[in-house]
């Protein structure tokens, strides 16, 4: 029956079985042999499907544990074999997954965190909701790499080349907002799915049968967002979403996915614990902050602000503040259970004598625009500039994501995170056809300090660069830069910092092949708009090992918004490193 059904080759089995097509016919993403039953399961859909067929229906064993086990498979050829099979399989169930109540699925997307490298792009995960009223206590389901700890470096690496193995994970969600957003300072946006009963039923069921099953984890493709998709096309297999990413799945374009599939009903935000110390901050004035600053330091004790002259809307908003401050400590574990507990019902005790607030601020904290309305994350620009006199016509390509001067990601602080950025240049006069840069990687995170947050700003690029040296000609070299500073919102300069920054360059253009240096670089960012954003920036390098020089750049550039996946920027720079230089682009930008 199963041959004659050509069940081997249906799009639900192969849902199942996380088959994806290869140049040779298809390979499962699974990577534990124990999710398959036969020997060449993992490249063979018939062979495992017939397996299967013998271990859940052939009776010479516990019958019940093995439909247990696989759960997904076994309700699917129930339905596909239907009379078929012999009667004692009709009513076979499991009763521990069957008693699984699930009332509605969402899809989360905790947003991007730049301080930390492993939350630059988001992350995703599905909660489902059951009986609880309170959804905090509703099941989260997550994919992640297990590390085992390790340097950023390792960690990168490994992720990179499918060096760690992959897991499904339930735990409560609550669990998941803590490291979210109140440890990690990370807005969550909450994305409700359509689907039925029966289909949330067979997503669970899927669930229960990938538990414990580990796949090797790639950080741009088999990632934390990508392995979730094939959890809702268990659910509805007539929507197409793994089958839309090749070469990587950026967590946010399988937001888009599954709105493009119109799975989702509506959004709901989460501001991060920081977000609303952040929003409390800013209803304060500076003297208000200080005396916050006072209460958590231990300097003041908090009913002496009874005897300030605040208003009791006033005296609310600190204590609130006080009270979240200290909440953020303690689960960023800077302070111990006894002294938390010693500070907060301090500061709850002084609070609850003011009684209710007019209005609840929390429901006043500003919701950002929905990061699935975002430009596509792929980008290509073509532009028109002229170099010191010389025009010139630019092509480039930038598979991921976002730039200083983009509007579209991280509202509260400067981001770049530039992956495979590829620029030539053709000079019409003399013919000359350049490869102007290729950036394997440009991160910068300009995360402003405020009176709680001391964040580090920080960045780094590695990739192949040009620049004018004395012989009147230009260097082609590799170079690896990095540096870290501080940075603040200052009035109406906006958000500037200041960075320490060192730099290898290698190449056969320099003098003695290779330079070493270090300088500082400092500039601003901020906004003329909604839909426009400047960067104004300067950078000062000295090399004093190898190819011994200095080098000066200093330039702004301004992004338009035109419409969603469509900028138009213009950008002016002046560099000197031993000849100098100038020059301006204008380019049109095309998100997909």
């Amino acid at each position: 029956m199963a041959r004659e059904k050509n069940l081997h080759a249906d799009r639900y089995w192969h849902i199942l079985m996380h088959y994806e097509k290869t140049l040779t016919g298809v390979e499962s993403q699974v990577d534990d042999p124990d999710f398959f039953l036969a020997e060449d399961g993992k490249t063979d859909p018939e062979a495992e499907l017939h397996a299967t067929i013998r271990y859940l229906f052939d009776g010479g064993k516990d019958a019940q544990e093995a439909a247990c086990r696989f759960y997904a498979r076994f309700g699917w050829l129930k339905e596909e074999l239907g009379g078929e099979l012999p009667q004692c399989f009709a009513g076979r169930n499991c009763p521990d997954i069957d008693r699984i109540d699930p009332r509605s699925a969402s899809l989360i997307f905790p947003t991007y965190y730049m301080n930390n490298p492993a939350s630059m792009f988001g992350h995703t995960l599905i909660i489902i909701d059951t009986a609880y009223t309170n959804k905090r206590l509703s099941n989260a389901v997550n994919y992640a790499a297990v590390t085992g700890g390790g340097d950023g470096f390792s960690l990168a690496l490994s992720g990179l080349t499918g060096l760690y193995q992959g897991y499904y994970s339930v735990m409560p969600y609550y669990k998941k907002i803590q490291e979210y957003s109140d440890i990690n300072q990370r807005d969550i946006w909450e994305y409700r799915l359509n689907l039925s009963p029966a289909e949330l039923r067979r997503m669970v069921r899927h669930i229960r049968e990938m538990d414990q099953i580990g796949s090797d984890y790639y950080f741009f493709d088999e990632n934390c967002s990508y392995n979730l998709l094939y959890l809702i096309e268990a659910a509805r297999p007539s929507v197409h979403l793994t089958d839309r990413f090749d070469l990587a799945a950026i967590p946010i374009d399988t937001i888009k996915a599954v709105k493009e599939e119109d799975l989702i009903v509506d959004a709901e935000f989460r501001p991060a614990k920081a977000t609303r110390i952040d929003y409390l901050i800013d209803q304060l004035d500076s003297g208000q902050v200080e005396m916050v600053e006072a209460m958590i330091e231990g300097q003041m004790a908090p009913a002496e602000l009874l005897d300030r002259p605040f208003s009791n809307k006033e005296k609310i908003r600190i204590l609130d503040l006080v009270a979240e401050v200290i909440q953020y400590r303690y689960v960023s574990e800077d302070l111990d259970k006894e002294d938390y507990r010693e500070q907060l019902l301090s500061a709850l005790r002084v609070r609850s004598g003011l009684g209710q607030a007019e209005t609840d601020w929390q429901e006043q904290i500003p919701v950002p625009p929905r990061p699935e309305n975002s430009h596509d994350s792929r980008r290509v620009s073509a532009g028109i500039g002229l170099r010191s006199g010389d025009v010139f016509y630019e092509l480039r390509l930038r598979p991921a994501l976002t730039d200083l001067t983009d509007m579209d990601y991280v509202h509260n602080q400067g981001a770049q995170i530039e992956f495979g950025d590829l620029r030539t240049r053709y000079y019409p006069e003399s013919g000359r056809l350049t490869l102007e840069q290729f950036d394997i990687v440009d991160i910068v995170s300009v995360a402003p300090m405020d009176a709680i947050f001391k964040p580090l700003s920080w960045k780094f690029n590695t990739g192949w660069h040009r620049k004018p040296l004395e012989n009147d000609g230009d260097a082609s070299y590799y170079r690896v830069n990095a540096g870290a500073g501080v940075s603040a919102r200052v009035s109406w300069l906006g958000m500037c910092y200041a960075m320490a920054e060192a730099e290898l360059a290698v190449g056969g253009d320099l003098e003695t092949d290779y330079a070493v240096g270090s300088g500082a670089s400092l500039g601003t960012i901020f906004s003329l708009g909604p839909a426009s954003k400047f960067h104004l920036y300067g950078q000062g390098l000295g090399f004093f090992a190898g190819d011994t020089h200095a080098e000066y750049t200093a330039g702004a550039s301004v992004n338009f918004r035109v419409s969603p996946n469509n900028h138009l920027s213009v950008a002016a720079e002046y560099k000197d490193a031993g000849k100098a230089h100038y020059e301006v682009l204008t380019a049109w930008h095309l998100f997909f």
